[in-house]
């Protein structure tokens, strides 16, 4: 928590003006937290007379961001309280000033320890003076006596319960349906007769046996015996009988086990859609494994592919030179991009590349743009471009830019950017070329055109205000598109536009 107070600033009416000398208070309140947002109760006091409430607000103010509010100051004298949680007092800056009714700036009345560079040191903690005596403690007041309780109602009579209702009858059970008889099977066929056998033939006479003695002649051997009768035939084959019922299927088996799954085979980084994460170590550029710094993206990316640049915090200490064709640098949300050298955060060069929706500061005023083009077809797109606040007057800031462009650039399209706390939102070097629209600047010297060729339209500027919202040097060219100026200021939100051709 944190807690500011302006003190008391007196504004009476001037009598040769008639007019107060501060028509209306101005209040910046910063939340310079990158993640955590703020409170801040604001209380204004009328002391004319007795000290009065008249202006009592409470004011959310996201991290990273700029709370500019107006508040009357038709009174004679006033002063404002400022009571901020949610983040630490040196992630706190306030500023306090005036305009008088002609919207000029008055001299601060009295300014905030802490305006633009936060909460000064705390000063020594003066020595503790004594411990005055512990005054006499008083008498107890004697105990109120306890009143009595009240008697309890009596408790009303149960009402008799009410009598069942009978149960119905049960219904009758209907008669078993016959069992219907059993299907007949089918008979055995008859058994075919079997054939019958045909008799043995007689068994033709032995030849006589020689007589003994020399032997003889062999005699001649008897004729065979005519053949057995014939054989009976094979009687018909019986019918087949009816098949029997199939028997019952059996069980089926258990299932045998899955076999383990195979391998995921791996995905090869897209040379085309390459990632980064702030911190990131090891990665081969794919979403799953991204690299850890912007230069890793940009040196493996392929022309005309896209480098995600994942939300995190970036710290550059030197220069990204872009120089493939038609590539992209796409911010997330939460990406942000910290100088912390004095060096040119990116160098854009060749042809066709657009750098979108990145939010990029420094941790120091320096004097470098964050952003110089050189080449053809460029984008810059959605992005929040700002510096750390600097005191004083705009005219003593360190000259620190946007961004610059070569005198070869062409066709440059800056659009739906927020630039501020910069000395200027750009500077445009002879002969380049190109269009700014739809983006909001303040708190800055303004644009300043050098002899380039450049269409402004649909811009806009916030508070605080900037010195001029655009500059035309001498040696710009007379005509389009920057005459007629009045048309110009309309065509950029009623532009303040200093002329010098």
């Amino acid at each position: 928590m944190a807690f500011y107070h302006s003190g008391p600033i007196e504004n009476p009416i001037d009598a040769s003006t008639g007019s107060r000398p501060t028509a209306q208070v101005m209040v910046s309140l910063t939340n310079r937290s990158l993640i955590n947002p703020a409170a801040a109760t604001v209380t204004g006091y009328n002391l004319s007379g007795a000290r009065t409430v008249y202006i009592a607000e409470v004011l959310p103010i996201p991290a990273n961001q700029v709370m500019v509010r107006a508040y009357p100051a038709d009174v004679d004298a006033f002063e404002f309280d400022f009571n901020i949680t949610g983040v630490t007092p040196e992630e706190v800056e306030i500023s306090l000033w005036g305009k008088n009714v002609n919207n000029q700036l008055v001299s601060a009345h009295r300014l905030l320890t802490s305006e633009l560079v936060g909460p000064g040191p705390t000063g020594a903690t003066g020595a503790t003076g004594a411990t005055g005596p512990t005054g006499p403690t008083g008498a107890t007041g004697p105990i109120g006596a306890t009143g009595q309780t009240g008697v309890t109602g009596q408790t009303g009579p149960t009402g008799p319960a009410g009598a069942a209702g009978p149960t119905g009858a049960a219904g009758e059970t209907g008669a078993t349906g016959p069992t219907g008889a059993p299907g007949s099977r089918g008979e055995t066929g008859p058994t075919g007769a079997s054939g019958v056998m045909g008799m043995t033939g007689p068994t033709g006479a032995t030849g006589a046996t020689g007589a003994t003695g020399e032997t003889g002649a062999v005699g001649d051997t008897g004729p065979t015996g005519p053949a057995g009768g014939a054989t009976g035939d094979t009687g018909p084959t019986g019918a087949t009988g009816a098949t029997g019922a199939t028997g019952a299927t059996g069980a089926t088996g258990a299932t045998g086990p899955t076999g383990a799954t195979g391998p995921t085979g791996s995905v090869e980084p897209n040379p085309f859609n390459v990632y980064v994460q702030a911190g990131a170590a090891g990665g081969d550029g794919s979403q799953a494994a991204p690299y850890g710094t912007i230069q890793q993206g940009v040196t493996a990316v392929s022309p005309t592919g896209t480098v995600h640049i994942l939300g995190g915090t970036y710290p550059l200490t030197a220069t990204i030179t872009v120089n493939k064709a038609g590539i992209t640098l796409q911010g997330y949300p939460n990406t942000q991009i910290m100088l912390q050298v004095a060096a040119i955060p990116f160098l854009v060069t060749g042809s066709g590349v657009t750098i979108d929706g990145l939010t990029v500061t420094s941790n120091l005023p320096y004097a470098v743009e964050f952003f110089q083009f050189a080449g053809t077809n460029h984008r810059l797109t959605n992005n929040m471009i700002f510096g750390p606040p600097q005191a004083g007057p705009s005219t003593g800031w360190v000259v620190n830019r946007g961004f610059l462009t070569q005198g070869n650039v062409t066709n440059l399209l800056v659009r739906g950017n927020i630039f501020y706390s910069l000395r200027q939102p750009a500077y445009l070097n002879p002969n380049s070329t190109g269009n700014i629209m739809n983006n909001v600047v303040y708190n800055t010297r303004g644009y300043v055109v050098d002899r380039a060729i450049f269409v402004f339209s649909g811009n806009s500027w916030g508070i605080p205000e900037n010195a001029v919202d655009i500059a035309l040097l001498v040696g710009t060219p007379i005509g389009a598109p920057y005459d007629p100026i009045g048309e110009l200021a309309a065509n950029n939100s009623s532009a303040t536009i200093d002329d010098q051709r």
